[in-house]
């Protein structure tokens, strides 16, 4: 992929879809289910881990709301995640924190 904007080549690293519990950063507030969609993009400057979810309205409105949040996939990994104003949409981009998700437990 080759970003005209910048003159630069991005890679994509990895990516994972699948389907997990969104809650609130510390796990105490689950908000509900969520399909995923992850991915890992670097170049030679710099790494971006993103994607988006997709859940009820309301129910990302209100994890918008708290603050950053968490996903518990189908596997047991937790990934940290920060979303962007889902605006009443069912579908919101999300950034993730951390550790991006091991490849060799895909969703």
């Amino acid at each position: 992929m080759h970003s005209p904007e910048y003159g630069r080549s991005l890679k994509l690293l990895a990516s994972l879809y699948g389907s997990g519990k969104l809650s609130d950063r510390t796990g105490g507030r689950n908000y509900g289910a969520v399909a995923y969609e992850l991915h890992s993009y670097s170049d030679r400057f710099s790494h971006s881990d993103n994607g988006w979810i997709e859940g009820e309205a309301h129910m990302l409105r209100q994890a918008f709301r708290a603050g950053p949040a968490r996903i518990a996939l189908a596997d047991g990994q937790i990934v940290d995640v920060v979303l962007d104003d889902p605006r009443g949409h069912s579908i919101v981009e999300i950034k993730v924190k951390g550790d991006f998700p091991a490849r060799d437990h895909d969703a």
